[in-house]
């Protein structure tokens, strides 16, 4: 019973997916339904937050850990699931998507992240990453009347099994070398020196690397990202954009520093190639892209490199750093996704935000905010996540890595503020934009209070980042 209480947040989100399948049949409109997933986002988010920061307890024998790290990305994961269900409304009316099935889903994918990030077994990583895939799946072709949607999930489908094939294979050849599952055991058994000159357990760690790299879509292990991110609807992409990814760095970031520490030499190396190409690659794509959820997708490819900059140098600052781009990200990320929702099919054409400034100047102005933010543009808080990324790097001594990322900012810098020079400097086109909903533009103002807080006040979120056990 004693180690049930450390899944108290997880346990309330189960129940609510529950009884939302119970109840399926009976619920006809996204509000209500919505109000109930926001509650309980809100509910498991507090129950978190009233852990201990500064306290560490294990469970099932070590394979659940519930420390500051866990409590910081699930705050984030509570976060973002309120906000997608708010982004989600207008989209599931329009569309006719049963609202229960949808949030079902959606809550899911929320308990899986939370799962993979308090995961102190390979096994239980597993299956909380698995959880939230299968279930991601089932959101991107939500809508089985549109082809594109279809199409998306498949290859989503496709590329991700192979991937957790990988993955698992690779859990499965370090449990060859280390006779463990358990991180720290897989640690304590990698740092003696009858292992350290083995092919195997780097074969392993090297595999499960890709595994996890598939979830936060670095390259060359991104190819799903923009077709999913184009066939989803706009509230599912902007999910998983901002979760996923989350998700996917908060795995790494335990896996490498925890199970892998004495491998550092192998990983630090992966990381470092992982970062430059999807740095590089994905800046240089999204420059071509007209549709905005593909460019935005080309986009999250680059951001995944910036964010593990923070992880190559093993460090607590590195780390921390990563937690609090994670962190920036998911919420100018949900920005600016859910500007195009707020825009609905005018929003994802880039073309389309010609003269939005004039027909809607408060949507223009939080777009603008938000792309600033995705740029790295000071006094945003995503200038504040960027700069802590390239500040580890380069005390870490790969300065040609920071010089590369700094060079991408530019570049990004294009196609960003493309959009800003469309709203602001071009005639208007079409009609005006229509009014957007309150959840829509509720979900905006808390993503655009998060984006200037951590501008203006640089420290605010890096107090909260405690980095994995064995970095303290």
């Amino acid at each position: 019973m004693n180690d049930l209480v450390l899944l108290v947040p997880e346990l309330l989100l189960v129940g609510i997916a529950l009884a939302l399948v119970v109840v399926a049949r009976h619920v006809h409109f996204a509000r209500a339904a919505a109000a109930w997933v926001v509650a309980a986002a809100v509910a498991a988010g507090a129950l978190v937050w009233a852990f201990p920061g500064d306290a560490t307890r294990t469970g099932f024998d070590g394979a659940i850990i519930v420390d500051g790290y866990a409590r910081f990305f699930n705050l984030l994961f509570a976060a973002n699931l309120g906000l997608s269900a708010l982004l989600s409304v207008r989209h599931l009316d329009a569309e006719r998507v049963r609202p229960a099935e949808f949030y079902c889903l959606l809550v899911l994918v929320s308990t899986g992240m939370m799962f993979a990030v308090s995961a102190g077994d390979c096994l239980i990583l597993y299956l909380g990453l698995e959880l939230m895939t299968l279930c991601s799946y089932l959101l991107v072709g939500i809508t089985p009347d549109r082809a594109t949607s279809n199409e998306a999930a498949i290859k989503y489908f496709l590329l991700a099994s192979l991937a957790s094939a990988l993955l698992l294979y690779g859990i499965s050849l370090t449990y060859g070398a280390t006779g463990a599952t358990n991180f720290a055991a897989i640690g304590s058994a990698l740092s003696e020196g009858s292992l350290r000159q083995q092919l195997l357990p780097r074969v392993g760690v090297a595999l499960v690397i890709v595994g996890l790299a598939f979830k936060i879509a670095a390259v060359p292990f991104h190819a799903w990202a923009p077709d999913a991110y184009q066939g989803a609807s706009a509230p599912v992409a902007a999910f998983l954009a901002a979760g996923s990814k989350a998700a996917g760095l908060a795995a790494l970031g335990r896996v490498c520093v925890v199970a892998f520490a004495p491998e550092h030499h192998v990983w630090s190396q992966i990381l470092v190639g992982l970062a430059a190409l999807s740095m590089l690659v994905g800046s240089l794509l999204a420059v071509s892209q007209s549709d905005m959820k593909r460019m935005l997708a080309y986009s999250s490819i680059a951001h995944a490199g910036y964010a593990l900059l923070g992880l190559v140098p093993g460090t607590p600052d590195g780390v921390s750093s990563t937690m609090t781009y994670a962190f920036i990200y998911s919420f100018m990320t949900l920005g600016a996704f859910g500007i195009v929702v707020g825009l609905g099919e005018r929003g994802e054409n880039l073309t389309d935000y010609r003269g939005l400034a004039a027909t809607s100047p408060r949507t223009a102005m939080l777009m603008l905010l938000f792309l600033l933010s995705l740029t790295g543009i000071p006094p945003t808080a995503g200038f504040t996540a960027k700069f802590s990324v390239i500040l580890s790097v380069v005390r870490g001594g790969h300065i040609v890595l920071a010089v590369l990322a700094v060079l991408c900012s530019i570049v990004s810098a294009f196609f960003y503020l493309r959009v800003a020079v469309f709203m602001y400097m071009a005639e208007p086109q079409g009609s005006a934009a229509g009014r957007m909903r309150a959840a829509v533009f509720a979900a905006l103002a808390v993503a655009a209070v998060v984006t200037i807080i951590g501008g203006i006040f640089p420290g605010t979120f890096a107090t909260w980042t405690v980095p994995p056990g064995s970095l303290d």
